[in-house]
């Protein structure tokens, strides 16, 4: 009776009969995940990767070697058929008054200008803007300090400069400077850009490896890539000519086309069309920030994406 007295005030003040010692907490890792497969996550989509600077390394990316050419000949145009007419002979005319003066007037031997007949709207992205955090690279010995937002703009008013010449239309998304990443504003003016034409997306970057804050990465990291969004034929095979022509063009490092089954980048997932967005070189690499600050190294990537646009325009996609 005096037991069960005991036991009961025991159990009552929280006392364990047992004297065992109490088992330590599991590690985080050995505790089951019991979230159900099937409940989708809430992703704030300002917080998904951008750009290739911000892929994690343990992150699963697929790489495609680039194709070697666009398969898709040509159209050619039907054979012109030319017959020559009957001469008819006619009686001399004897001319008494003096000629009129004469005008020059073009004849089919002299040049026609052809313009070029469009077949896509390319909406150009200057990835970033001049209020986007970070994006920047540390500052060089002269002072001199790469800015991803000024080289992009850069690179893309280049090529609207040289397109807009050949004929080719072209949408500059984001015109302004002075604006952060712009994500969803993006995607809308490039989703709700009218066009009696198919369009294209291009988003022009440069990209970071990982490195501490206001040092540079290693020097092993350098080269460029070209990101399309994961399981898009149209996508992997636009993302092969861009990135065959940068490589020819500045002779860098092919870190080959690239996507990742899951947290893709923003403006390749949510745009309407077939997009593609190119990584070009590493400005927190010491030795290709100095490159990608020259006048001519610019020029080579902007001509680099006009060659790759005027290749697509020619023989399109499938």
């Amino acid at each position: 009776m005096l037991q069960k007295i005991i036991d009961f005030f025991r159990s009552l003040f929280g006392f364990s009969k047992s004297k065992e010692p109490s088992k330590p907490p599991k590690k985080w890792d050995e505790i089951p995940d019991t979230k159900p497969e099937e409940e989708e996550l809430v992703v704030n989509e300002e917080e998904e990767p951008q750009d290739g600077s911000e892929i994690q390394p343990d992150t699963i990316v697929v790489t495609y070697e680039p194709d070697p050419i666009l398969e898709i000949p040509e159209v050619e145009e039907p054979p012109v058929v030319t017959t020559t007419p009957p001469v008819i002979e006619e009686p001399p005319v004897v001319i008494t008054t003096p000629d009129p003066p004469t005008t020059t007037t073009p004849t089919e031997n002299e040049p026609v200008s052809a313009s070029h007949t469009p077949r896509f709207l390319w909406c150009l992205d200057n990835g970033h803007g001049k209020k986007t955090a970070g994006k920047r690279s540390p500052k060089l010995e002269n002072g001199e300090q790469f800015r991803e937002y000024e080289f992009n703009r850069d690179i893309v008013n280049r090529m609207i400069t040289a397109l807009d010449e050949l004929g080719v239309k072209t949408y500059n998304v984001v015109p302004e400077v002075d604006i952060d990443n712009f994500l969803e504003g993006r995607v809308q003016r490039a989703n709700g850009k009218n066009s009696d034409l198919p369009k294209l997306y291009v988003s022009v970057h440069a990209n970071a490896a990982p490195a501490r804050p206001g040092k540079w990465a290693e020097d092993s990291i350098h080269g460029i890539e070209t990101w399309c969004y994961h399981g898009s034929k149209k996508g992997r095979k636009i993302a092969s000519v861009f990135q065959r022509h940068l490589i020819k063009k500045t002779g860098w490092k092919d870190r080959k086309v690239k996507s990742q089954s899951t947290k893709q980048f923003y403006v390749i997932r949510k745009t309407s069309m077939t997009a593609v967005l190119t990584e070009n070189g590493f400005y927190n690499n010491k030795k290709q920030c100095k490159e990608l600050l020259k006048e001519e190294v610019r020029q080579k990537i902007a001509d680099a994406h006009v060659a790759a646009i005027m290749e697509i325009e020619k023989k399109g996609i499938i």
